[in-house]
């Protein structure tokens, strides 16, 4: 047990001792989590609805580490959602224990104690509208900047990061107990790697880096159960381990309980001891080497298909295709700090490459100069130089340049708008552009020097067709039996939906359209697979690898899992590795 945790506990022991210690007595002692044979349901739906989920027991008692995996992320993320009242279950726990029965004696709200971090959605704070994620590069004084210290954990006094005048008089007992807080603070940003950002602008931290600060400030909050959901997701390896030795020693000590959704291809951890499997309706639930035992066989069978998909049709990719991107000696520098230095890489027609390093290495800030959004990739002058399609950064304007580079990140699915009545159909065809308002004849843009000629709008409407056909929901089917090169009626009637009413891994399909519907030249895979189910993802990895890119077309695939790239060394898959600023070719 980590030092900190031990204090914590004989810190808070008199609580303990009053509810999560004395209450370990009668039919229900010990129970944390249950749910015996209901059905589970949306708000608003009837009994006599689909439900969501079917036939649900799941019972989880203490001492035993659980985590939810699902098949599909969307439904994952809805049986943790659950636990939160998102959803209806019918019919609901009975009393005296409810749905959590450690809380039952003395009464706690699950409102108060039970804690969701997700990392599988766009925050709802966003709205409909576009946010500029590219400004995050754009500011210049250090004093215009909102720190990590100020941005998550502002609203702890032990900081000190407000004057004293606006802090109240505590009582000497308050005082102890923000002293323990700032402790168990320290120790948990020393151990995830935080206490170095603390005082670093929100915009230079990497997607891993805030990831980490969320689940800190989500245990500050002292939840007696925090589920995470996705919490893996974006981190390196390094930063993966460290978080879950952290978690493992948290929930040992019920300080607070963990329960963790996964994605299928994400590892185990070894301490897990029991699993929740989501998939089509249905849970399985139980000790995790039975529940694995169950899916042996339909875990074989995905394998062998992925691996007969990934071998079909390959094509060698070129080694000696024109230069798209030429990196000299770049340099990105927020005044003494130095982000990136002195890159050297050159990305040519047909190549594959899979950039990596881990959290903070300066991936997403590479990828910002490339695409043109960081204001210094203007500046790469002299010794440093930048050339984007064969012509220097400042010789091509950003509208052309979005129009050359097709891009999946997270800041991208972040910042999508999600407008009523906008369809996925109008998405879809804003990737020609590189634009975020649907417009033009038949919803496929107005090109960038004004009216398109008839035959170049059929164009698009035929390639738009194409890229549903092959990764639209007749490619996610069963057994992935679908009509390629041609719309199904599943496909039509999905291009009508609203993109807004879409699950996170039916958005992230359709961005990932987006991004490849125009055929740039450059295309930007950054954590693209996120928050899809294993069918979406079979889908997209066949699509990517028959045909959906072309031999003309270069693909840079950034991730710290090497089985999601959809090539290997086999075909020519290069890799670019960023280690604290500095690049090398591996």
């Amino acid at each position: 047990m980590l030092p900190v945790f031990k204090h914590f506990l004989r810190a808070k022991r008199p609580r303990y001792e009053s509810r999560a210690y004395t209450h370990n007595r009668g039919k229900q002692a010990g129970i944390v989590l249950q749910i015996a044979s209901s059905n589970i349901y949306r708000f608003g739906d009837s009994n006599i609805a689909a439900p969501v989920f079917r036939d649900v027991r799941w019972v989880v008692k203490e001492g035993e580490n659980w985590a939810v995996i699902g098949s599909g992320s969307n439904q994952k993320t809805a049986l943790l959602q659950t636990l939160r009242g998102h959803l209806r279950i019918a019919p609901p726990p009975p009393p005296p224990g409810g749905l959590f029965p450690f809380l039952s004696d003395p009464p706690r709200d699950p409102h108060d104690n039970v804690a969701l971090v997700s990392f599988a959605h766009r925050p709802h704070t966003y709205g409909g509208a576009f946010y500029d994620y590219t400004a995050r590069y754009g500011a210049v004084r250090e004093e215009d900047k909102i720190t990590l210290r100020e941005s998550v954990f502002g609203d702890y006094d032990f900081l000190n990061i407000w004057p004293k005048a606006y802090i109240e008089v505590k009582t000497p007992e308050e005082i102890a107990a923000e002293q323990v807080k700032k402790g168990i603070f320290e120790d948990l940003t020393a151990k995830l790697g935080l206490t170095s950002l603390l005082d670093l602008p929100m915009v230079a931290l990497s997607n891993g880096q805030t990831r980490r600060a969320r689940i800190v400030k989500a245990i500050m909050s002292e939840p007696e159960l925090l589920l995470l959901d996705e919490p893996l997701t974006g981190l390196d390896v390094n930063s993966r381990q460290t978080l879950l030795s952290v978690l493992e020693s948290l929930h040992s000590t019920r300080t607070p309980r963990i329960i963790m959704g996964l994605r299928k291809q994400d590892p185990i951890p070894p301490w897990i001891s029991h699993l929740a499997l989501v998939k089509d309706g249905q849970i399985l639930t139980g000790v995790k080497a039975d529940v694995l035992n169950q899916e042996a066989m339909d875990a074989a069978q995905e394998v062998a298909s992925r691996t007969s998909t990934l071998n079909h049709d390959r094509a060698r990719i070129q080694e000696d295709g024109k230069p798209v991107v030429v990196l000299k000696n770049v340099n990105v520098v927020y005044g003494s700090r130095k982000v990136l230095s002195s890159i050297n890489w050159t990305i040519r027609e047909g190549q594959r490459w899979h950039l990596q390093g881990a959290n903070g290495s300066g991936k997403t800030t590479l990828m910002s100069i490339i695409t043109g959004d960081h204001p210094q990739s203007y500046t790469q002058r002299g010794e440093s130089y930048l050339e984007l399609f064969s012509r220097a950064r400042p010789k091509i304007s950003t509208p052309h340049l979005r129009s050359l580079i097709g891009i999946v990140s997270p800041e991208l699915a972040n910042a999508y708008p999600r407008r009523a009545k906008t369809s996925v159909w109008e998405v879809i065809g804003t990737g020609f552009d590189g634009a975020f308002v649907p417009g033009g004849k038949n919803g496929v843009g107005i090109g960038l020097e004004g009216e398109l000629t008839d035959d170049v709008v059929q164009w698009r409407v035929n390639r738009i067709r194409e890229v549903l056909s092959g990764l639209g929901p007749s490619s996610w089917a069963s057994k992935g039996a679908h009509n390629e090169g041609k719309m199904s009626k599943a496909d039509e009637a999905f291009s009508k939906r609203d993109f807004v009413d879409l699950s996170a891994g039916e958005q992230n399909v359709v961005l990932l359209m987006r991004a490849l519907v125009g055929r740039p030249q450059l295309v930007l895979l950054d954590e693209v697979w996120s928050g899809m189910d294993d069918a979406m993802v079979r889908a997209g990895r066949r699509y990517l690898c028959k045909g959906g890119v072309g031999p003309d077309q270069a693909v840079v695939v950034i991730s710290h899992w090497e089985e999601e790239v959809p090539w290997g060394g086999e075909d020519g898959l290069r890799r670019f590795r960023l280690e604290e600023g500095s690049g090398k070719e591996t």
